[in-house]
């Protein structure tokens, strides 16, 4: 039976109403024995502390840890990281707080037992409103509109989004943990980068999870949000992915064109256009 740290991070979300939660905790109730020895960290990024009694629930360790820094969610892997390789983990499974997990899930994960040694980490495929968005090949610059990865283990690079994810703690320790330079945003293309970079693999579960993805809908993202993905987005490209950063120029022109006539918030277009100035003249962040 595999051991696993799992790490919910949490930003002004009550546990008790977070999807995430309130899945597992039903999960792991309807469950005669827990899926693996199971060690859940709840991390709230929150100003306020919650007032969390992880006696109550059956089928897991659970430890609440209060950071008001609100230093992303890098910070809180970091800290799960350091937590997993202590209680001697195999495995850290990263979730946010609105992944809705199933039986089908843990039974998948049951069944995995040791996968090959050459894969650093399994994912499920994870599903918004009905689309699937995860995990996409990386090598495309829109791959949402492409041909979508299939089940099993991934020779082509591929990319999934951290919420659902077990990433091998032996992996982890190779890379140092997880880069704080993307402290929130772009921090899975980041790691699904390394995976490949470093002749690792990654393995898709035949399962599928809903997980809710605001940012897809400019009108649910606020500007200062917007300029974290984007500038995220920026830098991922310039310094991890080189060989895109030409195309990827020419498509942000395209997504400031149509952020201006279709966008209502015009200042997402502005600062589209601002940082579009910025990258032809070298300055880039």
């Amino acid at each position: 039976m595999m051991k696993i740290t799992a790490v919910v991070v949490f930003y002004k979300q009550e546990i008790e109403r977070s999807k995430t939660f309130a899945s597992l905790k039903d999960t792991l109730k309807s469950r005669t024995e827990s899926p693996a020895e199971l060690e859940v960290i709840l991390y709230d990024n929150g100003p306020d502390k919650q007032d969390f009694e992880a006696g109550r629930y059956w089928g897991a360790n659970f430890t609440y840890i209060h950071d008001p820094r609100n230093l992303g969610i890098a910070t809180a892997y970091n800290f799960a990281w350091a937590q997993a390789g202590e209680n001697g983990s195999e495995w850290l499974l990263l979730l946010d707080h609105d992944t809705e997990l199933t039986d089908e899930y843990f039974d998948h994960i049951l069944r995995l037992g040791s996968p090959i040694d050459s894969v650093a980490a399994i994912v499920p495929q994870i599903k918004s409103n009905g689309v699937g968005i995860s995990p996409v090949f990386s090598s495309q610059l829109r791959p949402l509109q492409g041909e979508r990865p299939g089940t099993g283990l991934q020779e082509t690079p591929v990319m999934a989004i951290n919420s659902g994810a077990l990433i091998k703690l032996s992996f982890l320790n190779e890379i140092g943990g997880f880069n704080n330079g993307f402290a929130l945003d772009y921090l899975d293309h980041w790691l699904f980068n390394e995976v490949y970079k470093r002749g690792q693999k990654v393995w898709v579960m035949d399962v599928i999870l809903e997980h809710d993805l605001s940012v897809m809908d400019y009108s649910q993202v606020s500007i200062n949000r917007y300029q974290s993905i984007l500038d995220s987005e920026i830098r991922f490209y310039k310094e991890h992915k080189p060989e895109l950063y030409r195309p990827y120029k020419m498509q942000l022109a395209k997504r400031f064109l149509k952020q201006l006539l279709l966008v209502r918030n015009k200042q997402i277009a502005g600062y589209t256009f601002k940082r579009l100035i910025s990258m032809e003249k070298g300055h880039s962040k």
